[in-house]
């Protein structure tokens, strides 16, 4: 089952900042925000990319999980090649796609996605763990695909990134009462219900997939994307989105889940993220209505505490008391506009514990990738999707 390995951890953010605060080697960007687009990467964001390369990604393109036992997923190595791709850096691009290819893939499985887990075996053999794919990580692969072939002009991506879509189209996505919906992988739907990921719904992707796959009506999961999370919103007290969510088969209904999946915390914060770059990228109206609703209690427990506890349960209680890097990241674009003081004191905490190109703890790559995710997009650095955007549909 594709569920990530680091949940509910109890971990000490601020133990891990006190180790690196030691450093010498601070960084600060300069960075004022605005609403003008950022034509060049800021300073942070170009010795995050740099520090990311070399304590993460392997000569071979290998994007490595140090706390996660070494382990390599489908999502690790398109993070690496959306940051690339972001960062014009068509070598570490190539090689991290190149390795997905060999070791995810090819004679892996029998279409154009990726397993999701590759790593040791009780053996001690470096192999596919686990082949399901995880509907996210192709997608993500899918869209830097696309915008390599605009960025670098070679056709060859936007070829792949179809192929992509077409078996993405096929085995992730189904139509349930009249919607059409992203399933989370191809192993998480069972007995009389799917599980799916909120955070996996990527509006703006499926605006740009339209655009260059004119085989299939990519419209559909915007709008079913928008319906599921307007669902959600109204299943916990906080209007927050689940990590996991359970679509019924046989009605389309959708319900919470067990109380860890209905938690908001380590998948769910990604939603604010996504939802924010489609309305940066189209101005989607349902975009800009749904971070006003689902951002009230966000908005609230700041100006009461300065905090956000890394888990929340659907009634809004506290999980952990310790805070999510990440996640405050990924809700920092979002307040942008509706609370810029609330952003602008969120990236200066970022920002001070910013030391030698890492972000906080210099074992997670998830870290790396959703700070330097949320600072991209509220510096307005987001050239790349601007050249492959076409008029919204």
């Amino acid at each position: 089952m594709h569920l990530r390995h680091h949940r509910w951890k109890d971990v000490s953010i601020l133990s891990v900042t006190v180790l690196l605060i030691a450093s010498s080697c601070a960084v600060k960007s300069g960075f004022v925000s605005d609403s003008t687009p950022a034509k060049q990467p800021s300073t942070i964001l170009t010795e995050s990319w740099r520090a990311y390369v070399s304590q993460f990604i392997q000569r071979d393109g290998r994007v490595i999980d140090l706390k996660g036992g070494g382990i390599s997923t489908s999502e690790g190595q398109a993070y690496a090649m959306l940051r690339a791709l972001w960062m014009g850096d068509r070598q570490t691009f190539d090689k991290t796609y190149r390795w997905a290819l060999n070791n995810l893939n090819s004679g892996v499985r029998n279409d154009h996605l990726w397993a999701w887990k590759w790593g040791k075996t009780p053996q001690g053999h470096w192999q596919t763990l686990d082949k399901a794919f995880a509907s996210d990580a192709d997608q993500d692969a899918a869209l830097a695909l696309i915008l390599a072939a605009n960025v670098w002009n070679e056709p060859r991506y936007l070829s792949e990134a179809r192929a992509v879509l077409k078996d993405l189209w096929d085995l992730g996505t189904k139509s349930l009462a009249g919607r059409r919906y992203l399933l989370a992988g191809d192993s998480l739907c069972q007995a009389q219900a799917c599980k799916l990921n909120p955070s996996y719904c990527a509006p703006y992707a499926y605006r740009i997939f339209s655009q260059y796959d004119k085989g299939h009506n990519w419209a559909e999961l915007v709008d079913s994307s928008y319906y599921l999370l307007d669902v959600v919103s109204g299943l916990t007290k906080t209007n927050l989105p689940a990590d996991w969510i359970l679509l019924d088969i046989r009605t389309g209904a959708i319900r919470l889940s067990n109380e860890k999946d209905s938690a908001f915390s380590y998948d769910a914060f990604r939603v604010f993220w996504r939802i924010g770059l489609d309305s940066r990228l189209f101005r989607e109206v349902r975009a800009e209505k749904y971070l006003r609703r689902a951002t009230h209690w966000i908005i609230q427990e700041w100006q009461k505490r300065e905090k956000l506890p890394a888990v929340v349960s659907k009634d809004g209680k506290a999980l952990a008391n310790y805070e999510s890097p990440e996640m405050l990241a990924g809700v920092l674009p979002a307040l942008q506009s509706l609370k810029p003081e609330i952003a602008a004191a969120i990236e200066g905490r970022l920002q001070a514990n910013f030391h030698c190109g890492i972000w906080y703890d210099r074992q997670s790559y998830y870290i790396q990738n959703w700070v330097w995710f949320g600072m991209a997009l509220y510096q307005g650095y987001v050239v790349p999707f601007e050249l492959s955007r076409h008029t919204s549909n």
